[in-house]
């Protein structure tokens, strides 16, 4: 198409960013069954407000008077400062003429001129026993650079179809083995005399979970102040933070943590954020502690919702374990796509 024109998102567009909403549920009903639907109350207020620790861009792609297209570009700022993560979308009607090929080219330009040197997407893959998913990006981002880095299995969980009493079980039996430890729960905001302990945690999701060494990420700058400026942010774009810590009684140290998302809108799905045990506190079942203790959490706040997605690195046998035993099954594959800038 010699048409297409790629224009920034202003969130004060109404039309504009209900059309792009539109797009992007189209891209999820075609390509990722199964998967959460966006928002559209979530979507509007991540246009309007994010965290500090990072600069957004988003744009979309219009051409025959709609939106067939858009990306967004997440740039970190106090760590990462080399990294691009993007995401990238083409209707399924309006594909396979040069609409993503064009997105792309700017993206990488947007991305050069922000100085960073490495774009990191995802593009999908199915897995057996799951909804077929589209491949398409897979070609899409071989054809264009970007090599496979490293495979993360998306995986949903049906709470209808948890029992309960397996829950209590695996709950009971894992205290057993984490003597010595008490579990804290809190929803947006984590008690003070933790939040130190939380910024510890939130800073080894870069560095503890199992990676390849072909995915460029490097160690996060996590303090205080970007804690409390991400809490400050969920909350004013209205997201329900549910979290659990488990601490050691003896030295008072944050041995471990986990989260789940609400968004605002959402009456179905819910997102797990980040889950990390302490490798100094690893083999005491503090893991399933924390995941079983905040499933509870949302049972609670949110008895109608029904479907949590969370993702591993598919090499992360111990986590999938934890997650398998709780409910969760296979949905797809996402494979890391990396591509360095000239």
């Amino acid at each position: 198409m010699s048409d297409i024109e790629i224009l920034p998102i202003d969130p004060l567009d109404a039309d504009l960013v209900a059309a792009w909403i539109a797009m992007q549920n189209a891209v999820i009903e075609h390509d990722l069954p199964g998967d959460a639907p966006i928002s559209t109350a979530h979507q509007r207020l991540r246009l309007l407000l994010h965290p500090a620790a990072v600069a957004v861009e988003r744009y979309a792609a219009r051409a025959e008077g709609r939106v067939v297209g858009g990306f967004e570009l997440v740039l970190f700022l106090k760590d990462n400062q080399h990294l691009a993560n993007l995401e990238l979308e083409v209707h399924p009607d309006f594909r396979r003429r040069g609409i993503g090929t064009a997105l792309l080219a700017f993206a990488e330009e947007r991305a050069a001129a922000l100085g960073r040197d490495t774009v990191l997407s995802a593009v999908t893959d199915s897995v057996d026993g799951a909804p077929a998913m589209d491949h398409a990006g897979q070609g899409f981002a071989k054809a264009r650079g970007y090599a496979s880095v490293d495979n993360e299995i998306h995986r949903r969980n049906d709470l209808f179809a948890v029992a309960s009493e397996d829950l209590e079980r695996l709950y009971a039996d894992a205290w057993e083995k984490a003597a010595g430890y008490e579990l804290l729960q809190w929803v947006g905001r984590a008690p003070d005399d933790i939040v130190e302990g939380i910024a510890e945690m939130r800073a080894r999701m870069y560095t503890d979970p199992p990676m390849s060494e072909e995915l460029d990420i490097r160690p996060a700058v996590y303090d205080v102040e970007r804690v409390r400026d991400e809490e400050r942010v969920r909350a004013e774009r209205g997201e329900l933070q549910l979290a659990a810590a488990v601490r050691e009684v003896a030295t008072g140290e944050v041995a471990g943590l986990t989260d789940i998302l609400v968004f605002p809108g959402e009456e179905d799905h819910a997102g797990q954020n980040d889950t990390i045990v302490d490798p100094a506190h690893r083999g005491k079942r503090l893991g399933t502690v924390l995941k079983v203790a905040n499933q509870r959490l949302l049972r609670a706040y949110r008895p109608k919702l029904r479907y949590v997605h969370t993702w591993n690195a598919e090499v992360n046998s111990h986590m999938i374990a934890i997650n398998e035993a709780i409910g969760y099954r296979p949905l797809c594959r996402d494979i890391d796509v990396q591509k360095k800038l000239a």
